[in-house]
């Protein structure tokens, strides 16, 4: 990966930047958690069992609460109080908890937890909603794999704010959005001298999180070009995911753009069912992507 980004990017860096700055950021950061990658590994495995799986997640019982929430949510529907961690797993299922194990490590990453912060959190939980919604509707076989993917989409973003020296230049970043109307990666990388997109993927690639997922994270903010295979629908699924939640108002910063014409290719080339000419798919999605992020963000809170 490090190979392919110094190809690919050495041109992107602004400020006096380079790829060797960036790689010495991501090296000084720690691994992944040692109790998430035990989960992980373990939700991986068929052979696992929900009992083997709540022994390690509860090394962290903070890891725990939000299966628990989600268990007794109405969305299971349960008469009684579900108490028992193995019991949740087994309701929420194997893949659901990967996910969620994620989502609650991106969540807590930073102690502070300003505004910028829960800006960035509401992008990712928005777009893996999106993620979900896209992915059932269009009945695509890798749901949950896109839904992780998208709550990563801007792992690079948690990882900058949590550097204090370039979490003080975030607002920077913030303000050139509202005044140039441009997205984030193209403000990071005038303000900070490169964009969160290479500082997701390389930390993805150093949590052995798998090529297809670093390569998305990579991608996800460049123009489309077309779906030449299933990793470039996999982007292009991402790309509308992120889109489709920056619409319905997650993790949107003033001025924010969003390309409604790329979304449209976007939309057409994934084959959404209704004619996204009209944008009244795009609605309905935005619609069912707020309800979902409502009932799921509370289990994070």
């Amino acid at each position: 990966m490090h190979e392919t980004l110094m190809q690919e990017y050495e041109g992107q860096f602004g400020n006096g930047r380079s790829l060797h700055d960036l790689v010495g950021l991501v090296e000084e950061l720690p691994p992944m958690p040692d109790v998430l990658t035990k989960a992980v590994r373990l939700t991986d495995d068929p052979n696992s069992e929900p009992d083997d799986l709540a022994k390690i997640i509860l090394q962290d019982p903070s890891l725990a609460t939000p299966i628990l929430r989600i268990a007794n949510s109405a969305a299971f529907g349960q008469q009684r109080e579900v108490t028992s961690l193995s019991t949740a797993i087994l309701l929420v299922g194997m893949r659901q908890i990967k996910n969620m194990l994620m989502a609650t490590t991106l969540r807590r990453w930073n102690r502070r937890f300003g505004p910028m912060e829960r800006l960035v959190w509401e992008k990712s939980l928005g777009s893996a909603c999106a993620a979900k919604i896209l992915c059932n509707a269009l009945k695509k076989k890798y749901s949950d794999e896109l839904y992780l993917t998208a709550l990563l989409h801007n792992l690079g973003q948690i990882v900058l704010l949590s550097c204090e020296e370039i979490r003080d230049q975030y607002c920077a970043v913030t303000n050139r959005i509202s005044e140039y109307k441009e997205d984030f990666a193209t403000a990071e990388r005038a303000v900070i001298g490169f964009s969160h997109p290479l500082v997701g993927a390389l930390v993805a690639q150093k949590w052995g999180l798998g090529r297809c997922i670093c390569e998305a994270i990579l991608h996800y903010a460049d123009p489309f070009e077309g779906i030449f295979g299933e990793q470039d629908e996999k982007v292009a699924m991402l790309k509308l995911s992120t889109g489709i939640g920056l619409l319905a108002g997650l993790g949107c910063p003033y001025g924010h753009s969003v390309d409604l014409e790329e979304l449209k290719q976007l939309a057409l080339a994934v084959g959404m069912p209704e004619d996204p000419l009209e944008l009244t798919c795009f609605a309905e999605t935005q619609r069912a992507t707020k309800e979902l992020f409502a009932s799921e963000s509370g289990a994070y809170a």
